[in-house]
């Protein structure tokens, strides 16, 4: 709640601020005839547009075909774009270098860098020894450091591990992490239950028995400290399965590697980190109350199918940003990002394909549902969904729900961006896109597959609006609602029912 009472002051003292006042300089634009000639502050110019505070209000013009007069001008041609980016650790020292690396790699440019007290500033140059096209300067410091930096002008990009769900502001998601449970490779335990992780995380003493009441043996865990960006996230990601609050009785640490050092050194410690951050550390395999495996497989952080998935953000004012940074946006989501992302230890968020038929531990937690008064007709949609299943791939997007809603959360409705630019780009030419819903346990079965039914006409509504489909020849979006069907987690605990109310994206050739 700090975060976003500290995030609506900066927007209300923001809209009350001349635009960007510190950086406005005097200039004269003149078409190349000298017919037309507009003068004022120049706020800002990314290489393609200026943007200039006038008489008659902001204007942003085509520095194409311009002439520029005044202690202000930028040079028309080959501009240099400046940006600055700033926010989580995780995300400044351990993804965005790296991915930017190979975005200068891809576009033929020399990166530079420059390292200074507190923020790295990348100069972007052609390689034929021109002058930078893009300069580059990326703070680390924080979720709340970083937003509240953007809604006061001082910086373009926020990274962010917390989303933020406002019409002022557009989320991208970069790429993936997870937090995992991890112990020593001598420690005393190899698996946990995820309902008893959950329950030592709760823990006021932050400790637990092993084996039960009475034992005599009892892990310690390990966290972040209170003010880093990990435990906020840690605590957003509890509390969406769940949890109102992480333990006071944990040891903390100042740095994810004091963490990996301390439980290397305790074989009865158990630290709770994101998967990028564990170094050589091993994860402990998490148990679900229906004694299934819960794993961090790219398809299920991907799907949301893991109940810690880490999605890591990039949020901007809804304005148009530079045209490199843009492009740099944009190439997150190629494949010679996912490379940079994949070695730099994230997870692509780039969607994947793989066969519906092939989710068999669906099917074993369908056929460990409470039995249905109307068994018949139980198994009579358990074998048309399967009938479905060996016609169908199965897309790593989904979209989730809070209980009871059809209402889509903050990471969902980017996904459907992702899969609405999809469409426009023909990626899904000549393929059905069935958004089949699905819900949790609780409740009546009827009023279950009624309620996944909206949700996958909610999804469906909102695709439609970013992407029309002008020519349904090309590409067809229908909806099906499976209710209690197929779950992702054990419906005997919060955070797996959380995970059940969701729609998936099955995809099948549409019929010549």
């Amino acid at each position: 709640m700090r975060w976003f009472l500290c995030v609506a002051a900066a927007v209300a003292t923001l809209l009350f601020l001349p635009g960007d006042a510190a950086r406005a300089q005097d200039v004269t634009l003149s078409s190349l005839d000298g017919t037309i000639t507009v003068s004022g502050d120049l706020i800002a110019y990314d290489g393609e547009y200026l943007r200039l505070e006038t008489e008659f209000g902001p204007l942003t013009l085509d520095a194409r075909g311009l002439s520029c007069a005044g202690p202000g001008c930028p040079l028309l041609t080959g501009g240099v774009a400046e940006v600055s980016i700033e926010g989580a650790q995780v995300i400044a020292e351990h993804l965005f270098p790296a991915v930017l690396s190979a975005f200068a790699q891809v576009q033929g440019l020399e990166l530079t860098e420059t390292r200074g007290a507190g923020e790295t500033l990348f100069d972007l140059r052609d390689t034929d020894g021109g002058g930078p096209v893009m300069r580059l300067r990326l703070r680390s410091s924080s979720s709340d450091a970083g937003l509240l930096a953007l809604v006061s002008g001082e910086t373009d990009l926020a990274l962010s591990l917390i989303p933020l769900q406002d019409p002022d502001f557009l989320l991208h998601v970069l790429a993936l992490d997870a937090f995992v449970p991890v112990a020593s490779s001598v420690g005393v335990i190899d698996r946990i239950g995820m309902n008893d992780l959950l329950a030592l995380m709760q823990d006021p003493n932050g400790r637990q028995a092993l084996g039960g009441e009475g034992s005599e043996t009892e892990l310690t865990l390990h966290l972040r400290n209170v003010d880093s960006g990990e435990h906020h996230a840690l605590g957003a990601r509890l509390h969406a399965v769940g949890i109102d609050s992480l333990t006071d009785g944990a040891i903390r640490h100042l740095s994810n590697a004091g963490l990996a050092r301390a439980v290397a050194r305790d074989p009865f410690a158990l630290g709770m980190t994101l998967r990028s951050q564990a170094q050589t550390l091993p994860d402990v395999t998490m148990i679900d109350a229906c004694g299934l495996p819960v794993t961090p497989e790219p398809f299920a952080l991907k799907a949301g199918a893991y109940p810690l998935t880490q999605p890591l953000y990039a949020i901007q004012l809804r304005q148009r940003l530079p045209l490199r940074l843009r492009q740099l946006l944009e190439f997150f989501a190629s494949a010679e990002a996912g490379q940079a992302i994949q070695a730099a230890g994230f997870t692509e968020a780039r969607p994947e394909q793989a066969p519906a038929s092939g989710q068999g531990l669906r099917l074993i937690r369908s056929l460990r549902l409470p039995e249905s008064a109307d068994a018949e007709g139980f198994l009579d949609s358990l074998r048309r969904t399967g009938d479905l299943m060996l016609e169908t791939q199965q897309l790593s997007l989904a979209f989730r729900f809070e209980p009871g809603t059809a209402q889509i959360d903050a990471t969902s409705l980017v996904n459907i961006r992702r899969l609405a630019r999809d469409i426009e780009a023909g990626v899904y030419d000549g393929q059905e896109i069935i958004l089949t819903g699905f819900s949790d346990s609780l409740g009546d079965a009827a009023a279950n597959h009624s309620l996944s039914l909206r949700r996958a006409e909610a999804v469906r509504a909102e695709l439609i609006e970013a992407a029309p489909l002008r020519d349904p020849a090309r590409v067809e979006v229908s909806v099906e609602g499976m209710g209690i069907l197929l779950p992702v987690a054990c419906n005997d605990a919060e955070w797996g029912r959380a995970l059940n109310r969701r729609v998936e994206v099955w995809l099948r050739p549409l019929e010549d």
